[in-house]
């Protein structure tokens, strides 16, 4: 987690492709799969999947000054990393804080709560730093804090686009690239723990060959969310 401070007013395909005859190129035109076909097919692409910071910065108002006190930057800074998690523009509103402001002893943990698409998307703040502002007297205080999500919205089309990334960002020729991407039929939106696989699936079309004679194979990856609530599918970034 990267700190963030607020302010207060005080795959693989298979073996063989180096052999003759045995390239993905080569393969019959009809051939066995071993293995479940999943329903949605996806498209390689060379986008990177997810949104710049530019596009985060315009979708949300200035972030509040210090007049406003620490809870409401960390709630604003909070509707930010939503945007970051999730991947994709929606509507995503301030909630509050349990007991209605941030607990800001350093070491003090409080659970706070920003909406995406009208869904609550809950985070553990943590206070790890106070650092007094100005010489003297301080007229305000810096504090540094961690945000940790505890659930994360999932969005099946940016599950489709990063698993789209990962078969086509090296192009269309890689030999790393997945064959015949494919994945499960994804609830629109739907909430996950991080850390944990979402029990939803990928696919590539997995082959073995020797002279000649093709085995072919679904090879399933698990679509995951990280301990920051990022998607993953499989090892992909």
């Amino acid at each position: 987690m990267v700190p963030a401070v607020v302010a207060a007013v005080v795959l693989m395909s298979g073996c063989g492709e180096d052999v003759p005859g045995c390239g993905w190129e080569n393969r019959p035109k009809n051939f066995p799969v071993e293995g479940e076909k999943r329903p949605v097919r996806i498209r390689p692409s060379e986008r990177h999947p997810g949104l710049s910071g530019r596009e985060v910065t315009a979708a949300l108002p200035p972030r509040p000054d210090r007049d406003a006190g620490p809870t409401a930057q960390a709630l604003y800074d909070l509707r930010r990393k939503t945007l970051d998690m999730v991947g994709e523009l929606g509507e995503v509103e301030p909630g509050r804080c349990e007991g209605g402001e941030l607990a800001l002893e350093v070491g003090a943990t409080t659970r706070c709560t920003v909406t995406y698409e009208d869904v609550e998307v809950p985070w553990q703040v943590k206070i790890t730093n106070a650092v007094p502002q100005g010489l003297g007297a301080p007229y305000g205080i810096d504090y540094q804090y961690t945000a940790r999500p505890l659930r994360t919205v999932v969005l099946a089309q940016e599950v489709y686009d990063r698993f789209a990334w990962e078969a086509g960002k090296n192009g269309p020729d890689s030999l790393s690239a997945p064959k015949e991407p494919r994945c499960d039929r994804l609830p629109e939106l739907f909430t996950a723990e991080p850390g944990r696989d979402t029990g939803y699936y990928c696919q590539s079309l997995g082959y073995s060959c020797t002279d000649g004679d093709y085995d072919f194979e679904w090879s399933d990856v698990a679509i995951r969310v990280d301990e920051e609530g990022a998607v993953r599918v499989g090892g992909g970034s």
